[in-house]
Parts: structure tokens; sequence; C-alpha cells
């Protein structure tokens, strides 16, 4: 093996190391899972290991998939799907790092770039989205989302194979089928990015003016995903299964067609306009995101929901730098019209067109939350035209446009630049360990936390309050349990009387505040929280990162 492919090796499996240690960070403080709607998946799993079946009363139409991983691995390693789906993730969410290093090792042979060019490229994508907080966040936290961030390019990538090539044609439609089966089942929002990504291909695809053949071929594989999308979740809505998202795209059909008419149109119009109309198009589409974060801090852009901290207002700024390299590296994906191009200007455009129809749909929570996650579909295309932005920079003097010897300085500016590019992806980090309303660290449940919520489930028979986590878990992972609700903890921490109910309570409530989900945090006083605890009666306690108490108000007061 040569010592330039050796070098690539030791790259490929210091990314996965890095990004596979990063997603398992959690584990430091907790080996439960790292987001709430993981404790649903988890007890799905468990109940499908110890019934034999999947528990369908309690699906949405996308937890197939997701349950189906999470009870094999179960099934294998003998272990609780409670303690292993951390795990799961972790590995599926590294993955997707190498996935985007392919990609710009592909869009860098198109342009016949030297192997140290390209290493270079592909190092700034790996290492920078394996430690670039918001993308850590969705890929390391236990939801099929996940897996989606991995499928989604494969899928995109097999579908422009099948499209563009001959060789190998049976394969590529083999893996297309597989994935078109699967992707409604795996997750609702990320099949919508799918449908939207594939679009974008086929519209770069019939640009081309294809043969006839392959044009009807082409219309026929994304159309044909659309409306197995559609038909699919339509039967579950009817089968009582619940659908998330689809209402969203349905309340407004023709502002939604307006967008995906500008996705096509964008993207047919890339491969012909010149370099600077590019990347003023894009730099201005997200630069707005940003304009919009930093009014957010003002005033809210979706009212009912929270402000954005000023402390995650400067780490989401650092972002900024792969974006600026990313508008760099932007015409070379462009000019790439077969090879791979398409399917990188798609997977930028996509996520981009849902967030700008989220903001012109209707600013309510449930927009809000289509533009949050749409947002990170983002983070995976624009790594990887920074690395190729960092690559064009560095060696921009080099002859052959990268062929010939590159000079001392271009190693040098290189160096600089991914280092650059590198640390700004890890000053974001701390993203993906946090609440983003309150900034409260660490996000998920620790052990003593899973525990007094368990004992609330397992002895509390009537309604009782907490925040928004507390709640959450109780509802997904004990179904059969009374309801919690925060709506009694948002009134008494706003202002209002406290609640007349059991209260599971957080010593933070006193400091960052309740987590409330969607709306704005609320907080107290550490004096309040004292006195209240004082007067009435506390059933249950537990030390740690966080003191929970679990308050039974005195007398016969019980109702919410």
């Amino acid at each position: 093996m040569s010592d330039g492919r050796k070098g690539r090796l030791l790259l490929i499996v210091a990314v996965l190391a890095v990004a596979v240690a990063a997603r398992l960070t959690t584990l430091h403080w907790t080996p439960l899972p790292s987001t709430l709607d993981g404790f649903g998946y988890v007890a799905l799993a468990r109940d499908t290991l110890e019934t034999g079946t999947f528990p369908l009363r309690r699906f949405r139409a996308d937890n197939i998939v997701f349950t189906a991983v999470l009870t094999v691995v179960g099934a294998l390693t003998g272990e609780r799907p409670l303690y292993i789906a951390q795990l799961v993730v972790a590995v599926t969410g590294a993955a997707s790092c190498l996935t985007a290093m392919a990609l710009v090792k592909r869009l860098a042979q198109s342009s016949r770039w030297r192997h140290s060019r390209t290493t270079l490229a592909m190092g700034v994508v790996g290492m920078g989205l394996a430690v670039e907080g918001i993308y850590l966040r969705r890929t390391g936290q236990t939801d099929e989302e996940a897996l989606a961030f991995l499928l989604l390019p494969l899928f995109a990538i097999a579908v422009h194979r099948l499209l563009t090539t001959e060789r190998y044609r049976r394969r590529w439609g083999a893996v297309v089928v597989v994935l078109f089966a699967a992707f409604p089942l795996l997750h609702t929002f990320s099949s919508l990015i799918a449908a939207l990504v594939l679009t974008g291909v086929l519209a770069a695809h019939l640009a081309r003016i294809p043969s006839r053949r392959d044009a009807v071929t082409a219309l026929v594989a994304v159309a044909g995903f659309w409306v197995y999308m559609w038909g699919y979740y339509r039967i579950a809505e009817r089968s009582l299964l619940e659908v998330p998202y689809v209402d969203r795209v349905s309340a407004y059909p023709g502002l939604f067609l307006a967008w995906v008419v500008v996705l096509v149109a964008t993207l047919v119009w890339f491969q012909r306009t010149s370099a600077r109309l590019q990347r003023v198009t894009i730099g201005g589409a997200v630069g707005l995101w940003f304009l919009t974060l930093g009014a957010n801090a003002v005033q809210t852009v979706f009212p009912g929901t929270q402000t954005t901290p000023a402390g995650l207002l400067v780490l989401v700024a650092a972002f900024a730098v792969p974006v600026v390299f990313a508008v760099v590296g932007l015409p070379l994906a462009s000019r790439d019209r077969r090879l791979i191009g398409p399917v990188v200007l798609a997977l930028l455009l996509a996520p981009i067109v849902i967030v700008y129809f989220s903001l012109t749909a209707s600013l309510t929570p449930e927009y809000y939350g289509t533009a949050l996650r749409g947002q990170t579909f983002v983070h995976l295309p624009v790594f990887v035209l920074a690395g190729i932005g960092v690559a064009s920079v560095a060696y921009r003097g080099s002859p052959d446009g990268g062929l010939g010897t590159p000079k001392t300085h271009s190693h040098r500016l290189a160096t600089v630049l991914t280092v650059v590019v590198v640390v700004a992806a890890v000053a974001t980090m701390p993203i993906a360990f946090v609440n983003l309303d309150t900034l409260a660290f660490p996000t998920g449940a620790t052990e003593s936390q899973f525990a007094a919520a368990t004992f609330t489930a397992d002895h509390v028979d009537e309604q009782w309050a907490s925040d928004h986590p507390f709640s959450r878990i109780v509802d997904l992972y004990y179904p059969s349990a009374s309801n919690g609700t925060y709506q009694p903890t948002a009134r008494w921490l706003g202002g209002g009387t406290e609640p007349n109910c059991p209260t599971l309570s957080r010593a933070s409530w006193g400091t960052t505040g309740a987590h409330l989900f969607p709306a704005a945090s609320e907080e107290t006083t550490p004096a309040a929280l004292a006195e209240w605890r004082y007067e009435n009666d506390v059933v249950y306690d537990t030390r740690g990162l966080d003191s929970v108490y679990l308050v039974r108000p005195g007398g016969n007061r019980t109702s919410c």
C-alpha cells in the first residue's frame, strides 16, 4: 500500500473514531438515550422483545425501521434496548461522516485533483462533521433521524447513478428499491427531505436532455417515490397511526409546490449561471438564517416559542466559517453535471427550501419545529462544499488546477485553513450537549432522574405536574402510567399559583429554568423552591447533576 493510500486510510479511521467518541460523550453522565424521543423507541423495542410482536397501537407511521433495528440489536446482544440505543446511534451517526467524505472525494475526482489535495478536502469534511455541534446533536441523539442522515446521501447517489450510468445498473437499482421502500417507514420528515432531494436530482438529469427512455425512467422513479410516500402516510392515518409533519405540507399545498418549483429552477440555473451569482444566492439564503436567529434573540420570530439565548447565538455564529468556505467551493459542484455534483446541489437546496417554506407558511410552534429540523440537513452538504472550498483556496496557485507539485506555502495555507474550519466546528460542539432554550448542561436524563420518573410512574395515580422532559419520559417509556403535564409548572414559574397536584421538580428550576418546549422556559429562585418544598410534602428526592424532588401538596389538594 502506498504512503498516500495508507495516510487516507488512517484519516478515515481517525474520523470514524472521533465521530463515534463525540457521539458517545453523553455516556460520561448517563447510559440512557440522549434525547426524550429515544425513550419511546427503546420502550417499543422492549415491548417487542417481550411479546414477540410490534406494539402497533402505540406506533407512529415511521417507527417501524428504527424499532426493528433496536429490537434486533437487543436480541443479538442480550442487552436492554434502554442501554444499547446510544451506541447504535453513535455508530450510524458517525458513519454519515464517511458518506460525506466519499462525496467530496468524487467531487475532487471530477476536477482531477491530486491525491494530497483530495485528502485535505476529505479531512476537512470528515473532522468538521465529526464534531460540529448542530450536526453532532442530531446524529448523536437516539432518534431514527440519525439513521436517515446516513441513508439520505446514499439514496440520492443510488438514484443518480441509476439514471446516469449503464454500469452496475441492476445493483444500483436494487439499492434504490430497498431505500425507496424503507424511507417512509424510517422517518416522516426525512422522507420529505429525500423526496425533495430526488426531485432535484431528477431536474438535473432532465436538464441534460436525456433519451426518452432515460427520462421516463427518471420520472417514474422520482414520481413513484412521492406517490408511495404520500399513499403510505394516508393509509397510515386511516389506520389511526400518528403521521407527523405531513399535515404541515398539506395545509399549504400551493405554497409547498411553489417552493418545489424554486428548488428545481435554482438547481438547473446553477448549472448555467456564473460562480458569483451562485455564491450570492446561497450565501444570502443561509446568511439570512443567521440574521433571523439574531432577530429571534430580541423578539421571537415564531410567537409562543423561545427567544434565542445569547450564548447559543455566539456558538452558532462559529458555523459561519464553514459556510463561507462552502460558498467558495459551490461552483465546483455546479460544474460537475454528471459525476456527483447534482447530488451535492440537491442535498444543499432541499433543506434550504423546506426552511423557507416553514418561514413563509405560518409562524407557529409547529413550523418552528419544521424549520429547526430542516436546517440540520444542510450541514452535511455545507461541509462537503467547505472541504472543496478550503482545498481550492489553499492550492489556488498549483499548476494544472492541482495536478502539479504544490508549493510549500500552499501546504502551510492548507494547514492553517483546515485548523480554522475544524476549530470553528469544535467551537459549536457544546450545542450538542445543552438544552437549546435554557443552555442547561447536560441535556438528556441521568440515571437518578430516570429513577425519579420511574418512581412517579409507579406511585402517582393521579395527574401530576413537571417540566417537558419528565412528562415526556413517563409518557413514552411508561405508557400505562398517569400522564404528567407541564402547564401548571409553566403557570407557577411564570408568576401564578403553585400546582395543586404532585409535582416532579428540579433544583435547576431556580437557576437555568424549567424546559417547557416549545414554549419559552420559566424560572423561579432557589429560595422560592426551598420554601415551596418546606411547606409541602417531599415524598421522593434524588441527588445528582440536577437534584430532583417529588412534592405532594399538603392537605387534600390533588387536582392540577
